[in-house]
């Protein structure tokens, strides 16, 4: 079984406070391959279906403009009994058609900056992605929502002026800012491209704060290393994305910004995402507002179909014969169909115009020969 040290590389402030207790019982475990999609209330529900449930958080980072997690969390249990037999019996479960991996956690010496700018200990992220995630801290969520919801109706602002999601960071945090942007729709997200090699999380976020410095910017999302296609071209394409407090403040950071030179060489390029980035994460009891392409709610239960019990007790959601979630095959299956049908009026196309050039061949060669 593998050994896992307890710190998480790329943590937003490494030098947080480590569950000494929680190691030293024995009572604190590591979970990691999964799905970047996945989020706290699925490791919970897992935990819930395969007999795990009496545990006492889930340790994990979601980026509040994507919706991501880093791949892998950190589960603390009540008792070490709990702990051991998730060790025994967890491995190679499935979440989503991808088999977990689980280990036992040791402590880690406090990892140092690779910035020469680094603030150290005074170091504050602008949102602390990592944090806990209880059992039952989906219905506290959806509750707050309503809340924030009545409080907006009753004082006559907007949504976005009674956002206080980026206040309680962590998972928590992150989910319920991810769900009223997506609430408010589009505009007040740039993307900002252009971007240099991150060298940590600080150096990226400390970066992004210097040049929007004097806007009203609310979440700055992890820095995407540039597609393989693109790395050999001159200039640098890594990117991140910038939620703004209002649609007025990012216009005016995109009418400002594009273009400025960086302090590493290049230039900025900001824009409106072509495509909405975040996910949308499920709420429960909680009225749906908007639905996505794929059929998902971003408020509210999604709409993903029921879910299935297998042998041991675990469900998943239904699939189709791509592996796919159902309803995200279907709507593939609209788009395939949709392609098909363009394909086939192309070969009529190209079938008639055959056929009219070949009669004409033939009218030209008869008029020859008479």
């Amino acid at each position: 079984m593998e050994n896992f040290e307890t710190n998480h590389p790329g943590n937003d402030n490494d030098n947080q406070q480590q569950p000494r207790d929680a190691l030293a019982d024995g009572r604190r475990i590591y979970m990691g391959n999964l799905l970047y999609s996945v989020t706290p209330g699925d490791i919970e529900q897992m935990l819930q279906d395969t007999g795990h449930g009496q545990f006492d958080k889930v340790h994990i980072s979601i980026d509040p403009v994507s919706g991501r997690n880093p791949g892998y969390c950190f589960i603390e249990f009540c008792a070490r009994e709990g702990a051991d037999r998730a060790l025994a019996e967890l491995p190679g479960t499935l979440l989503f058609g991808r088999p977990v991996k689980v280990g036992p956690c040791h402590p880690k010496t406090q990892r140092q900056s690779r910035w020469p700018g680094s603030r150290g200990s005074n170091y504050q992220p602008t949102f602390q992605r990592w944090g806990d995630w209880r059992a039952g801290d989906a219905d506290a969520v959806a509750a707050k929502q309503l809340q924030l919801q009545r409080e907006v109706e009753a004082s006559g602002q907007s949504l976005l002026q009674r956002d206080d999601s980026v206040e309680e960071q962590g998972p928590s945090g992150a989910i319920r800012h991810i769900d009223i942007r997506n609430r408010v729709g589009d505009g007040t997200q740039l993307y900002v491209g252009g971007l240099g090699k991150m060298i940590d999380q600080e150096h990226h976020d400390i970066e992004m704060r210097e040049l929007f410095a004097g806007f009203d910017f609310v979440t700055i999302g992890k820095r995407i290393t540039a597609h393989e296609s693109t790395r050999h071209l001159p200039g640098n394409h890594n990117y991140c994305f910038v939620d703004f407090r209002t649609p007025e403040e990012a216009a005016r950071a995109l009418n400002t910004m594009n273009g400025a030179p960086l302090p590493g060489g290049g230039y900025l390029k900001l824009s409106y995402p072509r495509h909405k980035v975040t996910k949308h994460i499920a709420l429960p009891g909680v009225q749906a507002q908007r639905v996505d392409r794929w059929g998902q709610s971003s408020l509210g239960e999604a709409s993903r179909g029921s879910w299935e019990p297998r042998n041991d007790g675990y469900r998943e959601p239904p699939r189709g014969r791509s592996g796919y979630p159902a309803h995200r095959e279907r709507a593939q299956n609209g788009l395939d169909g949709d392609r098909e049908q363009r394909s086939e009026k192309r070969r009529e196309q190209s079938e008639r115009q055959k056929a009219i050039m070949a009669a004409a061949s033939w009218r030209s060669g008869a008029g020859a020969t008479a």
